[in-house]
């Protein structure tokens, strides 16, 4: 079936709630393709886009011809080889997006080349993809950039909680079965053992997390073989295996009974010798990710200073603080990108949407009514990125400092707060963060959990230590040691080297105490 006026004004706006129901991109153009084809009655339709096709339908599976569609879209139609009916007229038209990308529609006979009118409709459904397909890169993007903020941030989480262990002084064996459980947290691994080699090159297991992990304790391994513990023990780096059925040497027999599909080890070296290794085993077809050896270094350059033992507290609050400092910094610049990328570029998206909006004609209510859809999800998702991008680093902490930033806050409070801040200066970046933070986390537990009605937050100086206190008049009962958000600014304060006490006797509102040094360390 052929459109005609009537199809021009109800199935355009169809086709685009259907192209926008979809939540990826190529999912919305293989979904706009088949539209158009079964719309238009082609046989074939499909979107080329610099010599390689993002979504055709008329081909069988594997088999769809990208020279000749892009020949086609080359030279905005023409004549295209349908699959079991011959030649046929084709026509292109040219797609915003993705960029470089043309919607290429044959038809054979009796419909033949396209009238008018349709060729009116066709333009109009290759805007309608174009916009949509733009809009879902968009948030494709931001996706993958929050996925990549959520890893970052559970890995300096890790980080953390094995450097705090570190400078506590925690017994060895304690701090080797905590870098495991983390090397496994962050990364795919089934299994993470770490080793320690003897001086004859013999490598002793002395931790491992998954199974059998009391039995592999202890285990001792000769040199020789093609096997991991050998391969980092001659060459002194990281290393991986991808194929462990390869393995030889005194590991096979328990590689082979653990069904180890793949291995990958990160030296652990002390003082300038290697001392041991770290490996992380999979039992999955694939192979281990390839940035694997990366995301362990860090936890052996922990381990190693574990167990030399040589340097002095005050050396690993700065191993804390740089950890801490490195997740601000990640914060800072996905912010700046969410402003000045993304925030952006989907407000000039709904700008555009709604000048489309205007120019529809009175008559397609339905379309402009759909456009107008379209355009308020829009808004609604620049306004959660911007909720977003002020959650990761507050911007006006960096302009102005902590009084203006912690008025900010009070605002936005669903419980009143009275603010006494009395510190005018600018004090160092890693303080006024944490401090900021401090307050952030304890307003948002008030207006979650404590009931209350007037929340008070103060701040001063006491020498060379900022004081910050934040206290409430509510039901009291909080269990400070409960929560990743509480847990989290423990692991901040201790990386400054202060201290945090909260008090929350039942029906008596809670109190929590911050005490920052104005200059804790020193991060090189």
């Amino acid at each position: 079936m052929t459109p005609g006026s009537s199809w021009s004004t109800l199935q355009l706006a169809e086709f685009l709630a259907i192209v926008s129901s979809f939540t990826t991109e190529a999912s919305a153009a293989l979904g706009a393709v088949e539209r158009v084809a079964e719309a238009l009655d082609a046989e074939v339709v499909a979107i080329i886009a610099h010599g390689q096709p993002v979504a055709a339908v008329g081909y069988p599976a594997g088999a769809v011809p990208a020279g000749e569609l892009d020949s086609v879209a080359g030279r905005a139609g023409g004549a295209l080889a349908v699959p079991g009916i011959g030649v046929c007229p084709a026509i292109a038209v040219p797609l915003e997006h993705p960029p470089g990308a043309t919607l290429v529609v044959a038809r054979s006979e009796p419909h033949g080349s396209l009238n008018r009118e349709e060729v009116g409709v066709l333009h109009g459904m290759a805007r309608v993809t174009s916009m949509t397909l733009g809009m879902l890169r968009l948030i494709d993007h931001e996706r993958e950039r929050q996925a990549t903020l959520e890893w970052l941030a559970n890995e300096q989480a890790a980080l953390r909680r094995v450097a705090v262990l570190v400078a506590r002084g925690a017994p060895q064996e304690q701090v080797f079965a905590a870098v495991a459980e983390e090397v496994s947290r962050v990364s795919s691994a089934d299994m993470v053992h770490m080793f320690r080699y003897e001086p004859d090159g013999v490598a002793v297991r002395v931790a491992v997390w998954g199974s059998h992990e009391e039995s592999l304790v202890g285990s001792r391994y000769g040199p020789g073989g093609h096997n991991i513990t050998t391969a980092v023990l001659r060459c002194g780096r990281a290393a991986r295996i991808d194929d462990a059925t390869q393995i030889t040497g005194s590991p096979a027999a328990i590689s082979r009974l653990l069904g180890v599909r793949s291995v990958v080890g990160s030296p652990i070296v002390v003082d300038g010798r290697l001392w041991g290794l770290i490996a992380a085993t999979t039992t999955r077809p694939e192979p281990i990710p390839a940035d694997m050896e990366q995301r362990i270094s860090g936890f052996t350059e922990l381990v190693a200073t574990a167990i030399s033992n040589a340097q002095a507290r005050s050396e690993l609050t700065e191993s804390r603080a740089r950890v801490v400092a490195a997740a601000d910094q990640t914060r800072r610049q996905i912010e700046r990108d969410l402003h000045d990328g993304a925030q952006q570029r989907l407000v000039a998206l709904a700008l555009t949407l709604r000048a489309a909006e205007a120019s529809v004609p009175a008559e397609l209510d339905a379309l402009r009514s759909r456009l107008s859809q379209v355009a308020d999800g829009l808004v609604a998702v620049q306004h959660e990125l911007q909720e977003m991008s002020r959650g990761l680093h507050p911007a006006m902490l960096s302009r102005g400092g902590l009084r203006p930033a912690l008025r900010t806050l009070a605002r936005r409070s669903p419980v009143p707060v009275e603010m006494d801040v009395r510190v005018d200066e600018r004090l160092p970046e890693s303080v006024e963060v944490a401090a900021y933070y401090v307050v952030s986390e304890a307003l948002a537990n008030v207006a979650k959990h404590a009931r209350a009605s007037l929340a008070h937050v103060h701040l001063d100086l006491r020498g060379r230590t900022l004081r910050v206190v934040v206290r409430d008049d509510g039901v009291g009962g909080a269990d400070p040691t409960r929560g990743s958000g509480m847990v989290g600014l423990s692991d901040r304060v201790a990386g400054l080297g202060g201290t945090i006490t909260v008090a929350s006797p039942p029906g008596d509102g809670t109190s929590m105490v911050v005490e920052l040094p104005l200059d804790p360390v020193v991060i090189t």
